[in-house]
């Protein structure tokens, strides 16, 4: 038998992947014969990877994860493991795995690292659509198969209990290789707290315990191990490390807790907990399901005081620990007290965490597990209806011509074919378009020239808004001065579609909040908003982020708009016009697209269904289902017809077309849609009525027009950013961008 298993993996650090690397060998001692593959998940570069690793997914790159099933397929896997924890997988609560799930062959089991009691809609979404394809899923803990069941992910005659498991090393009997390093803590009442280290981990809690303790017992040393969370240095740095060393100045205490910031080996915590006199989980989230580090401190013997979370309050109901209230240091330092004051307590507690810990260790989990993947080889697939899978022919993002356009500034607006039209200068609307792609660029993965490009684009919006006059200027010439006096027009929607994509992806707060502060310095400028564009792109940023995480007025603005933008629709429609004008111009999808997306966001099905419905009517216009694909040229087209000469077809137009179709996937779960964005994709790259790419695959760029005869030879900056933008929407999506079938 052939396992893939699917998640992090060392040398990331990461105790997901400590687990699966501990599990992957238990596998092996189980069953020498079975072969364990692994399909690892990054977001940083780690190193060199594994020889067991056959596969790698960029976290946030969403079209890596259909991808991985054809390397699966191809090297015969007979049953594939998903590790599932939401902070692992890409896409809005971890979704972005559901599309591999989808595509695959073969048997799949799902692993729940956590169970959430009341999870968010999107987190119950994204894994009830996992928990589908399931054959199997397995929890560590009984009180996690209830859950599970309780709330519907998976029938539970599809559940399986697998307890945590931990290495033969930590049992109490075994021979302690890596006691010199801690040799200090020879002479000293310990008490211990290790793995990744972030906020939730409650640490400040045992810390205001400790001055009571060491009144008692003044030879007590708080040893805390690990790393601080890479995701959580990524984002605020040592932020939480340094307030807990603060914490200890404070209380001078700086004696009795010492930091020991890196990772442990395996001899190492097996040397700290058999030191250990009291180990604490002093953990904030009663919702935490399981915990490696509590698994592995009672398989080696060693007595626990701990907060109730839901793993605690199982792993310890027979005896081996106490439970204490979260965030309570006089009831934990009363409980410590208790057990240190207390030796024939004490040694009770640590029998019976020996007791429950002998059938923790690895060799026992990993026959376990490896029933359950057997069983799932035997029951096959759940079968569902496959997505559209990313093609080998896709193209791929080439910044070649995007790096070429971006300067110090901003992006210079033309070129004459890729030769930057310096005179041309710079606009909010490219700039605008250019925070959206570098965010999405920089969110795949790709470097700190797209984090540049994003803080780049984000300073030329700031600069453009004029408070006062609550306009924004559009246009500055090469020699950074502007030629045109602060307004309201499309650009200011642009600006706020920017801003809204840069809140919903949660960057840094030092990102984050100036966007949210110019964002709402908008507001009122944007409430006056009645130009259908202008409303459409504030529509789509205001419903990018999570409703709760726009204030109030920027929350009512977004209905206002998007009802305003309703209105408009049921006022200009008939039975064989349906649209928003009496007139088809530019970047026409995005009115559809707006209703969609706020319907998305509200929960109003009158703006999905309006929105779905003059977007299927929009693509009629532009023969989205015929083998050529016309978009509406830019002498655009009214009630009476298309004109004789029609004029250029703009990239532009193509790029809300797909954007408005993967929105449409997004609201509905319908892969129709999916498969026409795609369809829509195709006019850059030959689905059209010259049959010629608009995309340049030599050069990255894209051609400015596509004209009756001819493209144009130019490649701007809108024409790029539209094109790089559509792309990142497939791939976010998961969806192919494939040449069309010659």
């Amino acid at each position: 038998m052939r396992v893939a298993i699917v998640s992090t993996y060392p040398p990331r650090p990461c105790g997901i992947g400590t687990f699966t690397s501990d599990l992957r060998g238990a596998l092996r001692d189980a069953d020498p014969t079975i072969e364990v593959d692994v399909v690892s998940l990054s977001r940083d570069d780690h190193g060199r990877p594994a020889p067991e690793v056959v596969a790698n997914i960029r976290q946030d790159v969403h079209s890596d994860y259909p991808a991985t099933t054809r390397t699966l397929a191809s090297r015969g896997t007979d049953v594939v493991l998903i590790e599932h924890e939401y902070g692992i997988f890409g896409g809005a609560a971890g979704s972005f795995v559901t599309s591999l799930a989808d595509g695959l062959a073969q048997p799949l089991v799902v692993t729940l690292h956590t169970v959430l009691a009341e999870p968010s809609v999107r987190e119950a979404e994204a894994l009830r659509a996992l928990c589908r394809r399931a054959t199997l899923v397995t929890v560590f803990t009984e009180t996690a198969r209830t859950m599970v069941a309780e709330s519907l992910l998976v029938p539970p005659e599809r559940v399986r209990v697998v307890p945590h498991g931990a290495p033969t090393a930590l049992l109490p009997d075994s021979v302690r290789t890596g006691r010199a390093a801690l040799e200090q803590l020879e002479s000293r009442t310990v008490l211990s707290t290790f793995g990744l280290i972030s906020a939730g981990k409650g640490i400040e809690t045992v810390i205001e315990a400790l001055p009571a303790l060491v009144t008692k017992h003044p030879d007590l040393l708080y040893l805390v191990a690990g790393n601080t969370h890479p995701e959580v240095v990524k984002n605020e740095g040592e932020r939480y490390r340094l307030s807990l060393e603060r914490l200890v100045r404070d209380l001078d205490l700086t004696e009795h807790v010492h930091f020991l910031d890196r990772f442990l080996t395996v001899d190492e915590l097996s040397a700290l907990l058999a030191a250990t006199d009291l180990y604490v989980t002093p953990y904030r989230s009663r919702d935490q399901t399981v915990s490696g580090a509590l698994t592995f401190a009672v398989v080696a013997g060693c007595p626990v005081v701990s907060t109730p979370y839901r793993y605690a309050e199982d792993l310890l109901s027979s005896g081996a620990g106490v439970l204490v209230p979260f965030d309570d240091p006089a009831a934990l330092s009363a409980a410590v007290l208790d057990l240190l004051d207390d030796p024939d307590a004490l040694a009770a507690v640590r029998a019976e965490a020996r007791r429950v810990g002998a059938s923790l260790t690895w060799p026992a989990v990993g026959v376990q597990m490896l029933e359950v993947l057997t069983e799932a080889v035997e029951l096959g697939t759940i079968e569902g209806e496959p997505d559209v899978l990313p093609a080998p022919s896709s193209p791929r993002v080439r910044p070649d011509h995007l790096l070429v356009l971006v300067d110090d500034v901003g992006i210079v607006q033309h070129a004459d074919g890729v030769i930057p039209r310096r005179d041309s200068g710079y606009c909010v609307d490219d700039v605008a378009r250019l925070v959206i792609v570098a965010l999405g660029l920089d969110r795949e993965g790709r470097g700190a020239a797209y984090r540049r490009m994003l803080t780049l684009g984000l300073g030329f919006l700031r600069h453009a808004w004029d408070a006062e006059s609550e306009g924004m200027h559009n246009v500055m010439s090469y020699d950074r001065q502007w030629v045109d006096d602060p307004h309201v027009g499309d650009h200011v929607g642009r600006a706020a579609w920017a801003l809204g994509e840069v809140i919903a992806a949660q960057p840094p707060l030092a990102v984050a909040a100036p966007s949210l502060l110019l964002l709402e310095s908008m507001a009122g400028a944007l409430a006056g908003e009645h130009s259908p564009r202008g409303m459409a792109f504030t529509v789509l940023g205001l419903a990018r982020p999570a409703t709760d995480v726009l204030p109030p007025p920027l929350q009512e603005l977004l209905r206002t708009l998007a009802h305003r933008l309703l209105v408009l629709y049921t006022e200009t429609r008939t039975d064989d016009w349906t649209w928003f004008e009496d007139r088809l111009t530019y970047d026409n999808a995005r009115l559809p697209q707006a209703l969609i997306a706020a319907g998305q966001r509200l929960g109003d099905a009158t703006l999905i269904s309006a929105g779905l419905e003059s977007l299927e009517w929009y693509a009629e216009q532009c023969a989205l289902s015929s083998p050529v694909v016309r978009l509406v040229g830019n002498c655009w087209r009214d009630r009476s017809g298309r004109p004789e000469n029609g004029g250029d077809e703009q990239p532009l137009d193509a790029a809300a077309l797909v954007e408005a179709y993967v929105e449409a996937l997004a609201a509905t779960g319908d892969r129709k849609h999916g498969r026409r964005a795609v369809r829509a994709f195709e006019w850059f790259i030959g689905r059209n009525h010259l049959g010629v790419p608009v995309y340049d695959f030599a050069t990255g760029g894209c051609h400015d027009g596509l004209g009756s005869e001819a493209l144009n030879d130019n490649e701007g900056a809108e024409s790029t950013l539209a094109f790089l933008q559509a792309l990142l929407a497939l791939d976010e999506a998961g969806l192919q961008a494939s040449l069309p079938a010659q």
